[in-house]
């Protein structure tokens, strides 16, 4: 053992979580609750396509993380959309062999741990042996370290206990010493027997601490981190949660807070958990009525009157109603609030501009449904709820507020956005952002770009930002603004602080 090298944790029972949680816990239900009224029918086609794009998810980015691979954006996005094909990934750009071959390895384990959940199957040490079989199919041999430092390829030995000791840098510079190999039975053993006691905790503090436990165990030679990512969605699946993704940008936050949990506190954890549970649950939202309501092909006139009055039912079903109301309501609430914070940050940044240009300007710019205007940034806004991984439901407009700033002769172009998401009235909005850097085009207007405030043409713009799947606050009907309006100012803060970041680079 090294002498900077802290203890191996051994595992401790699940317990409740204090501080700040209970609102971050609180939104993730709201929102559960919203996906559940939407979700009744699990067997349907549009909720097991949907949960397939989640699991594709999952199987491509827990790889990212381990250094497996790299995916290109867009080769994940259309792998993820239309499924783990060559052919698919080759419009994008294409993937390496066997890269895609382990992928496709990762994702048939995550289906089979999405039956086991919903087949009640226990937690058990043959099961996760089966797990990590399944997750490394593909994969032959790891790297190791031998005593005198070397990078050596040794057979990787599926489902099987570790039988050299493993361990961990961390970025303190000390060494964090997993349990040793004659201790991985007793440790797995004590995991199995807490796990029951997890139930009584809510369901993303229990994947939370599960993960964590396993990580300190790390009871494999390799592949412990794609395990413990399956394990947390088992919790989840089991309780009626969607598949949380713990993504390429999630990467250092997932990192750091697994060294907090290693110091003893699970919140920063449990935290990116239900930030990252959010945006799952959000991208599962769907009700595509038009497609359940279709007449079939060939069928007569009764069938095709049954079919349209049965969707014109569920359009006007009572609860949809309410929230289409209570939706309405909120989206004018956020629309308003972020409307007088733009006001106010945007007379400070025109201030600070003007000691390089006495003419710098800064002006918001804002629409609402019903308003024509409200049709704007289409292209914008569906590419930005693209990269936060939901469907944008722009049909009748979105609720928009633009901060335009102007010095030396350069235009920054900063929007939010609150759209309703999914199909039909879920009652689910979320707020993006994006942000351009507008240069002047002679006769020409960027593809699905809005009139520049009013002129006949508009500038060709920039994008300065690329947002995350985190980049966004998701918010439910039911739900009232103000305990939220922190995470909104939050989200707002950073993006702008990154665009003008950005655009203050290119004024040179």
């Amino acid at each position: 053992m090294e002498s900077d090298a802290e203890p191996w944790w051994r595992v401790r029972p699940p317990a409740a979580l204090n501080g700040d949680l209970a609102q971050v816990l609180a939104s993730v239900d709201a929102l559960q609750r919203a996906w559940a009224d939407v979700v009744r029918d699990e067997s349907s086609a549009e909720f097991r396509e949907s949960r397939q794009r989640n699991l594709r998810r999952h199987a491509i980015e827990t790889g990212i993380i381990e250094r497996l691979y790299d995916v290109d954006w867009g080769v994940t996005e259309a792998l993820v959309a239309e499924g783990l094909s060559a052919e698919v990934a080759a419009r994008e750009g294409g993937i390496d062999e066997g890269a895609l071959e382990t992928i496709r390895s990762q994702f048939e384990a995550l289906t089979f741990l999405a039956d086991a959940a919903g087949n009640g199957r226990d937690l058990s040490a043959h099961f996760i042996r089966e797990l990590h079989t399944a997750l490394c199919r593909s994969q032959s041999t790891f790297k190791a370290v031998d005593q005198f430092g070397r990078v050596t390829e040794r057979p990787l030995r599926h489902g099987s206990w570790k039988q050299s000791p493993n361990q961990a840098h961390m970025r303190s510079g000390g060494v964090l010493l997993f349990a040793p190999p004659d201790q991985v039975d007793a440790e797995i053993d004590r995991l199995v027997a807490f796990y029951p006691q997890a139930s009584e905790l809510h369901p993303v503090v229990a994947a939370a601490w599960l993960h964590h436990a396993f990580v300190a165990i790390h009871p494999f030679d390799d592949g412990n981190g794609r395990v413990a990512r399956a394990l947390a969605l088992l919790v989840l699946l089991r309780s009626r949660y969607a598949p949380l993704v713990v993504d390429r940008y999630s990467r250092e936050d997932y990192l750091l807070a697994l060294e907090n949990a290693n110091d003893g506190d699970l919140r920063a954890l449990t935290r990116l958990f239900a930030r990252l549970e959010v945006v799952a649950l959000r991208a599962e939202i769907e009700r595509p009525l038009a497609v359940a309501a279709a007449p079939a092909v060939g069928a007569g006139a009764v069938d095709v009157a049954r079919a349209y009055v049965e969707r014109l039912r569920a359009m006007r079903d009572e609860d949809a109603t309410q929230r289409a109301s209570r939706a309405l309501g909120l989206a004018d609430e956020i629309h308003r609030h972020v409307e007088t914070a733009l006001e106010s940050v945007g007379r400070d940044l025109a201030t600070q501009f003007r000691a390089v240009d006495p003419d710098a300007t800064a002006v918001v710019f804002t629409a609402r449904p019903p308003e024509p205007a409200a049709r704007w940034w289409r292209a914008q806004i569906v590419r930005a709820a693209r990269h936060g991984g939901f469907f944008a439901n722009i049909s009748e407009g979105t609720w928009w507020t633009h901060l335009r700033l102007t010095a030396l002769g350069q235009n920054l172009r900063f929007v939010t956005v609150v759209q309703k998401v999914g199909h039909g009235e879920t009652g689910v909005l979320a707020l993006t952002v994006f942000a351009e850097s507008l240069q002047a085009a002679s006769g020409r207007q960027a593809p699905g770009d809005a009139p520049a405030d009013g002129a006949p043409e508009a500038p060709v713009a920039v994008p300065l930002l690329t947002p995350d799947s985190t980049d966004s606050v998701t918010l439910v009907s039911e739900e009232t603004l103000a305990p939220r309006l922190a995470e909104i100012d939050a989200v707002i803060e950073q993006t702008l602080a990154a665009a003008v970041a950005r655009f203050a680079e290119g004024l040179g």
